[in-house]
């Protein structure tokens, strides 16, 4: 570690290393005082309770050393222009001024910078591979040749993701610049008590005011950073945010100049507040328990030993989210009886066999799977490929759930808050993020969520009263690692910069989260042994005759000194609480394939994830916490390949107003897979009042689209009949959309869905519609609370397949098949329509399910549109095709590849006798580990909880 990298408390270390004690006694040997969660409970009800987040706390600005130099220091060798570095450095001496400023450059210096920037998975698999054997396992994202490496990245992706954030000084001197001219008008300088959460520009007339200040600072950081970029995509975008500078485009809607603005305003007084309220939190959470300490030694010296025996004892829980990981895949690649890899194999041979069609648009990239090949010829022995997954499922398969659920659409902006906080889509306490895009009818505002509107996710979701982990386990010790909604985290690492800065500086988070633990390890090291020497000294206090009162004073007086330094030290141990999140996997997969050697190889992503989460694991093995603590990890979903795309609004809307002569309002709010981001101006929104159908994609597996005039009106979704009778604006022609979307697709639709009718959260009825061998399908899914009814308009249900098995699912042995027999019966057969007690419920109908190529189908689309924000019609491309994309991985559909999202758990916590996980949702990782945290039982529906716990079924010791 270099030298200028310290975490100031480890100063403590060294002061509590002195103590002299002679102690034989370990904790485990003396009785126990108190429950296991004793010490939590003291921390919320008697420590952080009265945590508030005063500006006067600490006055004290040689707090800060920036990259091991005072503040003042760091400020002079920014890159930065004479004013403004003359006004910083005369506010310096203001505590109000220079306490923010020098915790928020410790975020994004101390934090990033120190390491370095080398490929360390890349070290690692040339250590245990032979150089002719990594030359084998070359692919575009990998080469021994760094040069060939860099030029095959930018050519198989387009510019627009090779822009990383590079944390330099420049970046720094940006975010200085930024801040003192926000502090100058800012109203958080003569607060005595910081705001509790964040509040975001609007169009107010006092926020018009500061953007109009700011916008002139940002259109100049823009120019340099266009001048000094080569042609391309990226270039040109930036180009157009500069035209829209110009004076005379200041009034124009959704000006992109003024969006960045807002954007970069909000990013930094966000991550300035962010800062400060971490770092006034952990200097009263000190204090507290300093005060608590020495109050108890005083009063109760027992509490203090309970305290201390609890805290030795204490569970610990770490929360992994990986985007894109699905637990077929892995289980097939660790497990070759499996026939995951068989069946991927064949159905891409086939795929490509038949892929001829100029009818569809062929992704840019074309996918490499020799490694596949390999896999599904012969077995593959090689104890460095993937070691941690084969020990995980040897050791924890019970715990790992066969068939993962994905909620529908199956993708990350929906699905992540869910595996983040257990909370639902939908309902009080739901996230309301039905999926990568939505228009708020209400508002007339459209969010699209790859570009800066991803800056809005954290405040939609607080405005509908979702709870975080974070927000649930306040009064424990919290660590966020790149993961987004952590605004109560105690010390983060911001998941926005580990995107931009991870494609290119490959490893970038990872690295930084596991200093991060490794440092907290050696201090839990350290607490470790105080905690015994503590209650050693403490019992020694209450056996001293209260007539040796000098003796006793003197005890007492460095037994509080001891437990001063204790409470700064604690502050800096292991966290109760992690939250880890990864997203290459799924990153990669798009661009290459999900079965491509970029991701399977050993020296792809799966293996690069394996080597992090042993890297991971060995930092609590370290600190001596790992038998305590409870490990869950969860895939937002899957992917699958795809061979061919093409756009439905083009094939639907151009044609048909050439064909009926009529002008349909058509406004597509997002990027084609592949492309680059987009920009909304959060106070200059463009309107859609006037529009006939938004229209959006998603990752290629999903396509939206929002029609408006409905009878009952504009912020009304219209239902299937009214569809069907459908009227653009200004035009007097009825044209059956449904019908003419269906046809004009045909055979690359899997099926559409729309509402029957209204729904509510009770009470919905979904129509999907398909075409199968040039028929017309349509079927119905009602919902009646927690029973489900699945029927055809004509016939049995055929869309989706549950009379069929799934073929990358090992045949079901005569139990499971006359389980799914049994299923079938009541569920399909036997249920009435007019008897809702016939009908099976949500676990019925997933276990059902789970043996199907659509696990979960028939509960997922029952509920698609209890968020009326979900759109007014979802369509879903058939296996192999992705709807507007330029790139071979896909997801936001409903096939089993897509769905099969990873969940399990392990750690020595789990009993031997735990019940296997059939199938189960992602949603239900953050519910079974804040109920093995804290005890409390979780309900689904109750605190926001929209998942259940699944503790139960894990036999914890």
């Amino acid at each position: 570690m270099p030298a200028t990298y310290q975490r100031k408390p480890l100063s403590v270390i060294a002061a509590l290393g002195c103590l002299s004690f002679a102690v034989n006694a370990t904790v485990e040997s003396l009785p126990v005082v108190g429950s296991v969660y004793n010490s939590a409970h003291v921390f919320k009800h008697q420590i952080t309770n009265s945590v508030s987040y005063s500006t006067m706390i600490t006055r004290d600005t040689a707090l800060f050393t920036i990259a091991g130099v005072t503040l003042d220091s760091y400020i002079l060798a920014l890159p930065l222009d004479v004013k403004t570095k003359a006004r910083v450095i005369a506010q310096i001496s203001d505590p109000s001024y220079a306490i923010p400023l020098g915790y928020f450059l410790y975020q994004y210096y101390d934090r990033y910078s120190g390491m370095s920037a080398d490929d360390e998975f890349k070290q690692y698999v040339s250590k245990v591979y032979d150089h002719e054997a990594l030359k084998g396992f070359e692919h575009s994202l990998f080469s021994l040749d760094k040069a060939l490496s860099t030029q095959q990245n930018q050519h198989d992706k387009d510019q627009a993701h090779q822009e990383g954030i590079k944390v330099d000084s420049q970046f720094i001197a940006t975010m200085v610049r930024l801040y003192d001219a926000l502090v100058q008008i800012g109203e958080w300088r003569d607060l005595k008590q910081l705001p509790a959460q964040y509040q975001y520009l609007s169009d107010t007339p006092a926020d018009q005011v500061l953007v109009t200040k700011i916008q002139p600072q940002v259109v100049d950081i823009l120019r340099q950073t266009a001048n000094g970029m080569d042609e391309g995509e990226m270039k040109n975008a930036l180009l157009s945010v500069l035209e829209d500078a110009k004076p005379e485009n200041a009034e124009k809607v959704n000006n992109k100049a003024q969006a960045i603005t807002v954007s970069l305003i909000d990013f930094v007084r966000l991550n300035v507040l962010k800062g400060y309220r971490q770092f006034l939190y952990q200097k009263e959470r000190t204090e507290r328990l300093q005060e608590w300490l020495t109050e108890q030694l005083s009063d109760d010296p027992q509490q203090v030993i309970a305290f201390l025996q609890s805290q030795q004892q204490r569970r610990l829980a770490v929360q992994i989210t990986v985007d894109g990981l699905q637990q077929g895949l892995l289980e097939g690649l660790v497990d070759p009886k499996k026939p995951f890899i068989q069946v991927a194999y064949q159905q891409h041979v086939d795929a490509v066999k038949h892929n001829h069609s100029s009818y569809f648009t062929k992704p840019e990239h074309e996918q490499q799977v020799r490694f596949m090949q390999l896999l599904s010829e012969q077995p593959y022995h090689d104890p460095h490929y993937l070691p941690f997954f084969k020990q995980l499922y040897q050791n924890y398969r019970s715990s790992i759930v066969q068939v993962g659920i994905s909620s529908t659409p199956t993708i990350s902006v929906r699905n992540l808050p869910i595996i983040k906080t257990g909370a639902k889509v939908s309902g009080l306490g739901g996230t309301g993020i039905p999926n990568f895009h939505f228009v708020d009818r209400k508002e007339d505002r459209a969010y699209y969520f790859f570009g800066n509107d991803a800056l809005q996710l954290d405040r939609l979701v607080n405005e509908r009263g979702v709870k975080t982990m974070f927000d649930r386990l306040d009064y424990l010790k919290t660590l966020n690692c790149n993961a987004q909604y952590d605004w109560n985290a105690h010390v983060t690492y911001d998941g926005l910069v580990n995107l931009g800065a991870g494609e290119t500086l490959r490893d970038f988070g990872e690295k930084r989260c596991l200093r991060e633990l490794n440092e907290r390890a050696d201090v839990e090291q350290r607490l470790a042994t105080l905690r015994p020497k503590l209650i050693e000294q403490i019992s020694a206090y209450q056996n001293t005759p209260k007539w040796a009162l000098i003796t006793r004073v003197t005890l007492k007086q460095r037994i509080e000194q001891q437990l001063e330094k204790y409470a700064e030290l604690d502050i800096d141990g292991m966290p109760d609480y992690t939250l880890i999140y990864n997203p290459w996997p799924d990153h990669f997969a798009h661009f290459t394939g999900p079965f491509s050697d970029e991701v399977i190889m050993p020296t792809g992503e799966l293996n690069r994830l394996d080597y992090w989460l042993r890297a991971t694991e060995a930092a609590y093995q370290k600190a001596g916490v790992y038998d305590r603590t409870l490990w869950g990890m969860a895939g937002d979903h899957g992917l699958s390949p795809v061979y061919g795309s093409l756009n439905p609004e083009k094939q639907i809307f151009v044609p048909l107003q050439e064909e009926l002569g009529i002008s349909i309002v058509v406004e597509k709010i997002s990027s084609d897979e592949g492309e680059g981001p987009k920009l909304t101006n959060a106070l200059n929104a463009p309107s859609y009042q006037a529009v006939d159908v938004v229209v959006a994609s998603t990752a290629g597996g999903n396509f939206m689209l929002d029609f408006f005039n409905a009878t009952a009106g504009w912020t009304t979704q219209p239902v299937y009949n009214e569809l069907t009778q459908w009227q653009p604006r200004g035009g007097d022609k009825v044209i059956d959309i449904v019908n003419e979307s269906l046809t004009r697709l045909g055979e690359t639709l899997d099926y559409l869905v729309v509402r029957e009718g209204a729904c509510t959260l009770e009470d919905c009825t979904v129509r999907v519609i398909g075409m199968r061998e040039g028929k017309r399908l349509d079927e119905l899914i009602r919902q009646s609370g927690n029973k489900r009814f699945y029927s055809a308009v004509q016939g049995k249900p055929q869309l989706l397949q549950l009379q069929q098995l799934n073929p990358y699912l090992p045949t079901p042995d005569a139990t499971d098949l006359n389980e799914f027999a049994r299923l079938m019966d009541k569920c399909l057969y036997r249920a009435k329509e007019s008897d809702v007690v016939s009908w099976c419920d949500e676990s019925e109908w997933r276990m059902l399910t789970r043996f199907t190529p659509r696990p979960d189908s028939v509960n997922q689309l029952a509920v698609i549109y209890e968020e009326d924000r979900a759109g007014t019609i979802n369509l879903f491309p058939r296996d192999g095709l992705g709807y507007n994309t330029k790139v071979p991985g896909r997801h936001a559909g409903e096939s089993y590849l897509e769905k099969d999202a990873f969940l399990g758990f392990w750690g020595k916590p789990i009993g031997r006798n735990a019940t296997a996980l059939q199938s189960e949702q992602n949603g239900s990782l953050a519910p079974t580990l804040y109920e093995y945290l804290t005890g409390e039982p979780v309900v689904v529906g109750n605190n926001g909880w929209g998942y259940p716990s699944l503790l139960n079924k894990l036999d914890i010791q």
